[in-house]
């Protein structure tokens, strides 16, 4: 889905998104300069999707408003933090984790933070990415 703003910049809608491809482009009004950011991560990809389908007339706003990079910019942000600090909570309180650590166990202590990393995600998406 493409979604331009309704403002014109020298012939050209002043911002772009296009959730597809996880772009957002901006031309710049008084020197027509084209800027293009591109979202990489799941997250973005993901929300994208979802408010494309369930909510675009707040994909439109922000577009319009100028606003879509830094909302996604601190979409992604609050999502990877928000992992991050789950994963390291979990660490923490985990008694297998804390196990496989003092018995120098890496290979165990990896696959289990590989699974509180899903577990984290899977909250992250219910809170933050499908909200």
């Amino acid at each position: 889905m493409i979604i331009k703003s309704k403002t014109i910049s020298n012939g050209y809608p002043e911002w772009v998104l296009d959730t597809a491809k996880r772009t957002v482009t901006n031309f710049e009004r008084d020197t027509g300069k084209k800027n293009v950011t591109d979202f990489h991560t799941d997250y973005v990809k993901d929300h994208l999707r979802y408010v494309a389908s369930k909510h675009p007339e707040r994909l439109q706003k922000l577009v319009d408003e100028g606003k879509i990079i830094g909302y996604l910019d601190g979409l992604e942000t609050r999502a990877i933090k928000a992992v991050d600090r789950q994963i390291e909570k979990w660490k923490i309180s985990d008694k297998e984790y804390q196990a496989a650590i003092i018995a120098e166990d890496t290979l165990k202590a990896v696959r289990l933070v590989n699974c509180l990393q899903s577990m984290a995600r899977e909250i992250v998406y219910d809170t933050i990415i499908y909200a």
